[in-house]
Order: C-alpha cells, then structure tokens, then sequence
C-alpha cells in the first residue's frame, strides 16, 4: 500500500481510496509513538543506566506509578470525547422534541456519570502528584542508613497521609511514628543518628589532633583558650592528655 497524500492510498489492484478517519488516527498513533523516546534513552541522556538484570523489576515499578505521556494524553483525549459527546445529546434534546427522549435522556445521564468519573480520577492524581511532591520535598534533608530504607519509609509515609486518620497531623509528626518506638526512642537503622556520626567525627578529630608524640604540639596555654565543649571532647577522646594539660 503507498500514500500520495495524507489521506489517499492505493488499494488492492492498484486502485485509490480514501482512508477511513479511524485508519488515519491509527497511522498518525503509530508515527508518533515511533518518534516517542525510551525511557532508558532519557535515563541515559542524564548518565543513568539500567543494569539488564534490574530492567524487568524497574520497568514493572515504573509502569505501576506512573503514566507515560501516551496514556496522559489518551485520558485526556477520553474526558474532551465524553464532554462533546455530552454537548452533542444535549443539543439533540433542544432541537428535536419529538425525538425518542427517553433514550437521549439515558445517554445524558451515562455521558454524565462517565464524565463525572473522568473528573474524580483526574483529580485523584493530581491529588497524588501533590502528596508524592510535598513527601519529595520533606525527606530532602532526611539521611538514611540506605536507598531500600528510604524508599520503605517514604512510601509508608504516602500511605498515611493519604489516610483519614493523617487528618490534624503534620507531616513530621507522621513521619516520627513511622522512625521511633511506643516510648518515642528512635528506631535503630533507619535514618543516621546525626548526633552519634558527629560524635564519632569529632572523635576522630580529636584524636588526630592530640595523638602522636609528646602533646601532639598542645600547649597549656592552648588548653585554657578552649572552650568548655572543646575540653569536654578532649576529656572524652584523650582522658591522659586532658589530665595532663589541666594540672
């Protein structure tokens, strides 16, 4: 089959017809998905690439989270056909009284619930959207023990938002019921403990400073410019040069 234009092809026997409208949407689909790109040709674009072994999990997290563009303009496409579709029965009913009204009354009443569902599940994912942004937007600056953690917890933390019970609540509220106990103490190994990592830096560095040989280049003069935290630190990592300084 050849096309001379847009909308002329040759059929069988060489003889030329037009193409039914819903052949030429199925055409025009086809050309536009050929020109759509792989979402692993965008991730690469960025120096992102997905191990072989890892596609079928990602491919199947992907699809269950997200539309593609194709599917965001087909839902659109559907609600823009329920509206005409809705104007079109509604203009029937004015012009032609004696018409069957009963069965265009029925179509209204169907267009209107499917368009009504069109609206309810629209905003259902703009509403989600928004949730998944504000949830992006507070775990920024939040440090965990590792990406499965984060994920875990992140995803736990949509779920009760999106409960009634979240009603009242903040965020960080919800968020330190899902990282600590009955008692309120922390869960272990879920996000750093960034008092104990600065402890154990702090550690390091006064190690570093005040090991080695003699007094580690430490005077007592040095030693009353500290600070109380300072001395507390030295005491705590260096209890031998502690004494020694404050004799």
């Amino acid at each position: 089959m050849g096309f001379d234009s847009p909308h002329t092809c040759y059929l069988a026997g060489g003889q030329s017809g037009r193409i039914q409208p819903q052949k030429e949407r199925s055409i025009k689909s086809f050309q536009e998905a050929r020109k759509m790109k792989n979402i692993y040709e965008i991730m690469k674009e960025f120096g992102i690439e997905i191990p072989e072994d890892k596609k079928e999990g990602f491919d199947k997290a992907w699809k269950e989270n997200y539309r593609t563009k194709a599917e965001f303009e087909k839902a659109a496409a559907k609600r823009d056909e329920y509206k005409q579709s809705l104007e079109d029965v509604q203009g029937k009913l004015e012009d032609f009284e004696k018409v069957d009204v009963e069965d265009l009354q029925n179509q209204v009443k169907t267009l209107t619930a499917d368009l009504q569902k069109e609206k309810e599940e629209r905003a259902a994912e703009e509403s989600r959207r928004a949730l998944e942004k504000t949830v992006d937007t507070f775990m920024g600056d939040k440090k965990f023990v590792n990406s499965l953690t984060a994920d875990s917890i992140r995803g736990k933390l949509m779920e009760e938002l999106d409960k009634d019970t979240a009603k009242g609540k903040s965020i960080e509220d919800i968020f330190k019921g899902l990282i600590t106990d009955k008692d309120g103490n922390q869960i272990p190994n879920i996000v750093v403990d960034e008092g104990q990592q600065k402890a154990e830096q702090n550690k390091a560095k006064f190690t570093t400073k005040f090991t080695g040989t003699g007094n580690g280049g430490m005077t007592k003069d040095d030693f009353r410019k500290l600070s109380l935290d300072e001395r507390t630190k030295l005491k705590q990592s260096d209890p031998e040069l502690y004494e020694a300084m404050r004799k």
